[in-house]
């Protein structure tokens, strides 16, 4: 079995693989303050609660942005597993080229996207990452990197305002009916949610643009990427970074 671990800025997901399927999936919040055997005990119990044997984990890969998380998760690796994990970076077998002059600094986690969506789409494509960031990424015709976009995530967003505006409070991040808000939550729906998904679709119209293409495929991923798909003409993908993941151990092994 593979443990793929998905160091992300507010959460990190721990994903189990046997053989090709991934049989366990879980999200937690990431903790700088939690030491190399905390975070053993957190996926020991992670493991005996799917009724599996941590004993049973032969290799693992990690794919992080946050540099003390990747050394405590690779502390506990090799303390409690035995394991030397395997480290995402731009380095890697990653089956297509990065394009940019600065390979070096793209996340780990946007390189697991791409690899993940090149191998189950056609070029030219789209990804789109609803996280603490909404990142776009771009490969062209030829399935390699050739740039993308960052822009602050829609929670990001709607924290920053609520910490800023004294009268506005948390809204559930959900569509609204109408573009023109009566209420001030549904104002804050509008502008916020709504303001996103139409930014969402207007970088999307500019990068298919910039390709010479009508549309592009897009492929959307993280917390929200199911109700972007409700709107807009996207496909969403559970689970694209662990996917990615475990595309590169198998790449890289």
């Amino acid at each position: 079995m593979l443990l793929a671990i998905d160091i992300g800025n507010t959460n990190t997901v721990l994903g189990i693989y046997k053989d090709d399927g991934l049989i366990l999936s879980r999200r937690l919040v990431s903790s700088h303050s939690k030491t190399v055997d905390e975070y053993w005990v957190t996926v020991k119990l992670l493991c005996e609660d799917a009724g599996l044997d941590p004993r049973d984990l032969k290799a693992t890969i990690i794919g992080s942005v946050v540099p003390i998380l990747t050394r405590n998760f690779a502390g506990m690796a090799r303390k409690y597993l035995d394991l030397d994990p395997l480290i995402v970076s731009h380095k890697l077998d990653l089956g297509l080229k990065l394009e940019v002059s600065k390979p070096e600094t793209l996340g780990a986690d946007r390189i697991c996207n791409i690899v993940a969506a090149r191998q189950k789409h056609d070029p030219p494509l789209v990804v789109v990452d609803f996280g603490t960031a909404t990142t776009f990424e771009v490969l062209n015709e030829s399935g390699n990197y050739i740039g993308g976009s960052i822009s602050p995530g829609l929670e990001a967003g709607l924290d920053e305002l609520i910490k800023k505006a004294a009268q506005l409070h948390t809204v559930d991040m959900q569509f609204p009916e109408r573009i023109i808000g009566d209420t001030t939550k549904e104002q804050m729906q509008s502008g916020i949610f709504g303001g996103h998904v139409y930014m969402v679709k207007g970088m999307l119209g500019q990068i298919a643009k910039e390709l010479g293409k009508k549309s592009v495929t897009t492929i959307v991923t993280g917390g929200l990427s199911q109700e972007f798909a409700n709107i807009i003409d996207v496909i969403p993908e559970e689970n694209l970074t662990l996917q990615g993941l475990k595309i590169l151990y198998t790449r890289n092994r």
